[in-house]
């Protein structure tokens, strides 16, 4: 029996994962996390108490006790997690598998991503600080630290939905279509984009995990299926029965909010139109089938959304500035097109 840590293990990527892992007959499934959070997760996965960013010597103590086949962290967002995880893992554990994500790359060098296109996201910090992570974890490869980086495109689930231009609440969007108001799409909503169902991504990660073939290497792990934002959009208001009204604001524009990081959300990640190649990891797992597309995806969370009213929260501050932007967009599109000869 396979011995697995996961840290964290209740977020949108790693929930269905760490459910998986705890009904396989051949792992022993440990969760390290600050025991915040309820799960409905068998008695028989062992529940370690820690906070992975919270003082080191503690952890320490808490894993102590322990040696892993595999230890997968959901949490690293900087250089100095991944160091602390280095010292709190090298030695303990035979594959540690690194969370990083696509927007390490430098998408503008073509629109076909695969693992061997470079790094350079020079908009977004989130991903110029995986990228750091990547390149220490690539180093201390070399030293002998057993890592394997995945890297996922945007990962959503039944309670979560992929949006371009939003607020603090994923249904902030849906509200506006249900109320018929215009919904801000950035580009010309034709560019495209691939975003996975979080059950998907299990079904192509697990065969990572304990695999020691995985080791050094990385991995793009997502639904490699394309759709333009127009697609995206059109499907939440089919799901649940609201209008689509589109209004194209150039991220370029998009960039100067005051009120939100466009630039790194946007530009730095989905306004480059890109098609995933993911022949690398569905080696592990040829027969895969990806049962979610947009329109399943927009159904689930549909369907999930109406079981769950208390999750329908407004956003105010998004929609006055939804409005307010469309409002002063569509004023100086008007003076544009007077001028325009």
């Amino acid at each position: 029996m396979k011995k697995v840590l996961i840290i964290g293990g209740t977020g949108t990527i790693s929930s269905p994962i760490t459910k998986a892992l705890s009904l396989s007959e051949d792992v022993d499934l440990y969760v390290l996390n600050r025991g915040k959070r309820k799960d409905d997760l068998p008695d028989s996965v062992h529940r370690l108490i820690g906070d992975i960013r919270g003082d080191i010597d503690e952890l320490k103590v808490v894993i102590k006790d322990y040696d892993f086949d595999s230890v997968i962290n959901f949490l690293i967002m900087d250089l100095n997690d991944a160091k602390r995880n280095v010292e709190l893992f090298h030695g303990k554990t035979k594959q540690f598998i690194f969370i990083s994500t696509v927007c390490v790359l430098d998408k503008s060098v073509s629109c076909n991503i695969d693992e061997k296109t470079p790094y350079g996201n020079e908009y977004s910090l989130y991903g110029q600080n995986k990228q750091a992570c990547e390149e220490y974890f690539l180093e201390e490869y070399e030293k002998g630290f057993p890592v394997c980086i995945v890297r996922p495109t945007q990962t959503y689930s039944d309670s979560r939905y992929p949006l371009s231009v939003k607020g603090k609440s994923y249904w902030s969007i849906a509200s506006r279509m249900l109320q018929g108001k215009e919904v801000i799409v950035h580009g010309d909503g034709q560019g495209v984009w691939a975003c996975s169902h979080a059950d998907d991504f299990a079904k192509l990660f697990l065969p990572l995990v304990c695999n020691e073939k995985t080791v050094g290497e990385i991995y793009q792990v997502m639904n490699p299926r394309a759709y333009t934002w127009d697609t995206i959009y059109r499907a939440l208001a089919e799901a649940i029965g609201g209008v689509y009204k589109p209004v194209y604001i150039s991220e370029y524009l998009l960039d100067a909010s005051k009120a939100y990081d466009l630039r790194s959300s946007i530009h730095g990640d989905k306004h480059f139109s890109c098609i995933f190649d993911i022949s690398k990891v569905k080696a592990f797992s040829p027969d895969v089938t990806l049962d979610v597309d947009i329109y399943e995806g927009a159904r689930r969370y549909a369907e999930y959304m109406e079981e769950h009213p208390e999750e329908k929260k407004e956003d105010p501050d998004f929609d006055v500035w939804c409005d307010e932007t469309i409002a002063s967009y569509k004023k100086a599109m008007e003076g544009f097109v007077k001028e325009l000869r």
